[in-house]
């Protein structure tokens, strides 16, 4: 009997049917999805790039040869293949490409200040374990969770893990945006599952975003940093609960034997003033936008 293709889910396909299932079936089971980038995807897949590659060589080389890099360069490069690229099918003016340009050369900036580095990536504290680090979990027959993690460091003290997401934000994150489950349990499920995939005890392992704001306020009487991070709860029971969730999905998606469950329920669910469909490319497309309505 021919072996079934595996299924690879990643968290952002589970953070699309946490949102409106609907989307996701449009998306998966109908094989709907069409992808157009922006340019504030292409901004945060080089800057990416660019501090990954300067992280990678403070920790395996020095901070040294880190500083001598030229990351400005490596972000424009990797900020205007990613504008080419013609899948992303990107629009944008002259301006808006000064303005990110800009922006990314303050954000390099502030990142490789002698004093956020060591404040934030201390290469003696450290032993670098990987970047974009392919996390790769068997779920059930035929399913299997997949990540790439930004960065994975341990504490040469502590013997703990440190897994980390960069995040690039117009202007960081509020409070709406932390208390968001389709945001943080991101890390909440890449705890649990290189738990499980490295046999490494969940009290050993730390998560933490490091936000990268495009833009400072203007007319304020506080200091302001580019850089923001936000450390989720992430004790066994909220890591529990972001599995429970993960599991719900599995379970109406996925049928035993690993194939998409055709006869399953998939609402429509618009959310709070439609901010679920605020951005979905399937609104009055393939969808009509209407909440589904449960039969008596």
């Amino acid at each position: 009997m021919e072996e079934l293709k595996k299924k690879r889910v990643s968290y952002s396909q589970y953070a699309k049917w946490f949102k409106c299932p609907h989307a996701w079936e449009l998306d998966y089971l109908l094989n709907l999805r069409t992808y157009e980038g922006s340019i504030n995807t292409c901004f945060g897949t080089a800057i990416h790039e660019a501090f990954q590659l300067y992280i990678e060589k403070l920790y395996v080389v020095g901070h040294v040869e880190a500083d001598s890099l030229n990351l400005y360069d490596i972000f424009k490069l990797a900020f205007e293949r990613e504008l080419k690229d013609e899948k992303n099918k990107v629009k944008y003016t002259d301006d808006e490409y000064t303005e990110f340009c800009f922006d990314g050369d303050d954000i390099i900036k502030t990142f490789v200040a002698t004093s956020n580095r060591l404040k934030n990536f201390p290469s003696k504290k450290y032993e670098f374990i990987g970047s974009e680090l392919p996390l790769e979990v068997d779920i059930r027959n035929n399913v299997q969770f997949v990540a790439f993690l930004d960065l994975v460091l341990k504490d040469k003290d502590t013997g703990k893990y440190k897994i980390i997401d960069f995040k690039t934000s117009s202007s960081g994150w509020n409070s709406y945006m932390k208390e968001d489950e389709s945001k943080y349990s991101q890390l909440l499920l890449y705890k649990a599952f290189y738990s499980k995939k490295f046999n490494v005890s969940l009290e050993d392992i730390e998560v933490e975003f490091f936000i990268l704001k495009r833009r400072l306020l203007e007319n304020v009487g506080f200091p302001q940093s580019r850089i923001q991070k936000f450390v989720p709860t992430n004790t066994k029971s909220a890591v529990a609960q972001s599995l429970t969730g993960f599991t719900t999905f599995i379970n109406e998606c996925f049928t035993v034997e690993g194939t998409y469950k055709v006869d399953g329920k998939f609402p429509k669910v618009p959310g709070k003033g439609k901010k679920n469909c605020k951005y979905c490319v399937h609104k009055k497309v393939n969808c009509d936008a209407k909440e589904d309505k449960d039969e008596d």
